[in-house]
C-alpha cells in the first residue's frame, strides 16, 4: 500500500511539473504613455500551452491566455498595482491614459461585432475600475461605443479621453460616468500595439539624409553629420506631434536618432542625440533588450519625454535616458 502511494505522489509531482513546463513566458501586447510621460500603462498575456500535434512538416499548439493590466510611475519606476488587473474581455489594449485613469478597450473573441463589450475605465488612485463596460453600454444607448477601439488625443485637452462611435463621430467619454458626448477638433489618432509601430516624424527642414545602407544626415549639402546610420528614424516624443506631416521633436536644439546597430538582428538598437545645427553627435546610447520568446517583436519601441529624461518602452522593459548625458538611469522589467 505504502509503495502504491509512493507511485501516485510521484505520478502527481510529474502532471504539476509538465503542466507548470506548459506556462509560457509573458509578452506584451501593447501600451501607452500618458501625456506628458508620467505614466506608462501596459497589457501583457500569459499563455498556457496545452497540446502539442504533428501535422505534416509542422508543429500546432493550441492552449488559452489570460491579459492583465499593469501601470508604472515613471518618476518613481514603481508599479502601481500590487496584483495586476485581469479585464474582463478577451482582447483588451490601451485606449489612453491621463493623470488619473486609465481607458481599456474591448474586442470580443470571434468575429461578430454585435458582441464587442463597450470600453471601460480604471481609476489610478483607487487601483479598480471606476466605470465598467456594462455601465458605459447603458450609459450610452444603442450600442453607440459597442466595440469602440478607434482612440484619439486632442492636443489642446491632453487629458481628455477620445472615442469613436459607431456612427463615425469622435466622442469624449466622461472617466466618472461613462458618459459620451460629440466632440470635435484637430485630434491625433492613438495606437497601442507593440508591432511595426514608431513614433517617426520627418527630419527638419533645411535636413536630408544621404548614403548607401548606411545614412549621413546633411545640411545643404555643405555639413554632414558625423556619425552615419543604419535605417534611422527621427523621433517625436511630444504629445501631439504623431502624424505624418510631423518635422521631429526639437530636445534642447537636439534631434533624437533610433537606428540598427546590425543588418542581421533586428533587436540591437541605439538612440542618438544628434545636434541640429552642427550635426555632431552628442551622445549615442545602445538600448539593451534581454532575449528570449520577443523574436519579430523588436521593432516595438514607445518613447515619451518627462522633463530632461527620455522614456524608452520596447516588449520587455522601460528605460529612463538622461537627456544630457544619454546615461540609463533606471531599467524597470515590464513582465517577471
Amino acid at each position: 500500500m505504502q509503495t502504491r502511494w509512493r507511485w501516485q505522489l510521484l505520478a502527481l509531482v510529474i502532471c504539476v511539473a509538465l503542466l507548470a513546463g506548459c506556462r509560457q513566458a509573458p509578452a506584451l501586447s501593447g501600451g501607452m504613455f500618458s501625456s506628458g510621460g508620467r505614466y506608462f500603462a501596459y497589457i501583457y498575456m500569459v499563455i498556457w500551452i496545452h497540446s502539442y500535434q504533428r501535422t505534416g512538416g509542422r508543429t500546432v499548439s493550441s492552449g488559452s491566455f489570460r491579459s492583465y493590466l499593469q501601470v508604472i510611475d515613471t518618476d518613481s519606476g514603481r508599479k502601481l498595482l500590487e496584483r495586476p488587473l485581469r479585464p474582463d474581455c478577451g482582447y483588451p489594449r490601451i485606449g489612453d491614459l491621463n493623470a488619473s485613469h486609465v481607458l481599456v478597450t474591448c474586442m470580443a473573441a470571434g468575429r461578430d461585432t454585435r458582441d464587442r463589450p463597450a470600453p471601460f475605465v480604471f481609476d489610478l488612485a483607487t487601483g479598480k475600475v471606476r466605470v465598467d463596460s456594462r455601465t458605459v453600454a447603458e450609459r450610452n444607448p444603442g450600442g453607440l461605443l459597442g466595440g469602440a477601439d478607434s482612440t484619439f488625443r486632442d492636443p489642446a485637452a491632453p487629458e481628455a479621453f477620445i472615442v469613436e462611435g459607431k456612427d463615425g463621430r469622435n466622442y469624449r467619454l466622461d472617466p466618472t460616468s461613462g458618459v459620451a458626448t460629440v466632440t470635435s477638433g484637430e485630434l491625433v489618432r492613438l495606437e497601442s500595439g507593440i508591432s511595426g509601430f514608431y513614433q517617426a516624424c520627418h527630419l527638419p527642414a533645411g535636413l536630408h539624409e544621404s548614403g548607401g545602407t548606411r545614412r549621413h544626415i546633411e545640411r545643404d549639402k555643405a555639413l554632414r553629420s558625423q556619425d552615419d546610420f543604419l535605417d534611422p528614424q527621427y523621433l517625436c516624443v511630444d504629445s501631439g506631434q504623431r502624424d505624418s506631416l510631423a518635422a521631429a521633436t526639437d530636445i534642447d536644439g537636439g534631434l533624437l536618432v533610433l537606428s540598427r546597430t546590425s543588418t542581421q538582428d533586428a533587436q540591437d538598437k541605439q538612440l542618438t542625440l544628434l545636434d541640429r545645427t552642427t550635426l555632431k553627435t552628442r551622445w549615442s546610447t545602445p538600448l539593451p533588450q534581454p532575449r528570449g520568446d520577443w523574436a519579430g517583436r523588436f521593432d516595438s519601441e514607445k518613447f515619451a519625454r518627462r522633463g530632461q529624461h527620455v522614456l524608452v518602452a520596447n516588449a520587455s522593459q522601460l528605460l529612463d535616458i538622461d537627456l544630457t548625458s544619454g546615461r540609463i538611469l533606471r531599467n524597470t522589467a515590464l513582465v517577471d
